[in-house]
């Protein structure tokens, strides 16, 4: 229902428009109707019509996704926490996906990329608005790597306020599960769990930390009332994706279309 209401007011003028220039950056687009778009993310209650990309669009489905979140303004504990993690998970076989912040997002971005493993971002803006700009050559390096960028919004869209949390329902939906760290009780972190554990029905893994700052305070909350496992190694957060057969039987048909659709381009 929401799909074809979008599609009622496409403008399909500036659809076209907006296609030239996400080519002319190299990059190519994803719709909602085709073959290889994720199974897990079209399943959502809102998935995006269509998705702009920077870089590999097979790395979307290449291998079964977890997100990391967590705060922008974040510990040195917190990064190094978050690289060991992301490092581990990379090892494990999945690909990292997270808003490309700085802080946390960057923090496991910069470790899957360390492991010689794809990444994926996705914007609250535009591919021609890399935001944030102090993050640019991140970005550049996420899509020449194997990894990819991805925005739901025209390439000359802007970043405000109310696109980020939209953009979180694509982090969560794409994922498997989403890991937490350092989130405050009001961050744009929390929009993503809440979304993935209460509506996308995805687990969602805490890793807790101070209890005398407000730093992890809605990490310890979602674990006080239920809804996100606390982990403190990442073993633990590979056992529990690893029993989410459906999703894992998504991701698995996910990849043969996209196989398949790579075949067809080349």
């Amino acid at each position: 229902m929401v799909v074809a209401a979008r599609m009622r007011t496409l403008d399909r003028k500036n659809a076209h428009a907006d296609l030239r220039r996400v080519k002319r950056l190299g990059g190519s687009m994803l719709t909602v109707f085709d073959d290889d778009y994720p199974a897990a993310l079209q399943g959502i209650d809102d998935p995006p019509v269509v998705l702009r990309i920077r870089g590999s669009r097979a790395a979307i489905n290449q291998y079964p996704i977890i997100s990391v979140v967590g705060a922008r303004r974040c510990s040195a504990i917190g990064i190094d926490l978050t690289t060991r993690f992301s490092t581990a998970l990379c090892e494990a076989g999945f690909t990292i996906c997270s808003g490309g912040a700085l802080g946390i997002d960057a923090a496991a971005h910069r470790a899957a990329l360390r492991a010689g493993r794809p990444t994926l971002a996705v914007l609250g803006s535009g591919l021609e608005h890399l935001y944030p700009p102090e993050n640019e050559s991140l970005f550049h390096a996420i899509a020449e790597s194997g990894g990819a960028i991805l925005s739901e919004y025209p390439c000359d869209a802007g970043p405000r306020p109310g696109r980020f949390p939209e953009r979180n329902r694509i982090i969560a939906g794409l994922s498997l599960g989403v890991v937490v760290f350092e989130a405050g009780l009001r961050s744009g972190a929390m929009i993503t769990a809440r979304l993935a554990a209460e509506d996308y029905g995805r687990e969602v893994l805490a890793v807790p930390g101070r209890v005398d700052t407000g730093a992890s305070a809605g990490c310890h909350r979602a674990i006080r009332e239920g809804w996100a496992c606390l982990v403190d190694h990442p073993d633990q957060i590979v056992e529990r994706i690893q029993e989410q057969a459906g999703l894992l039987e998504l991701h698995r048909a996910s990849a043969k279309a996209s196989s398949k659709s790579e075949s067809t381009r080349r």
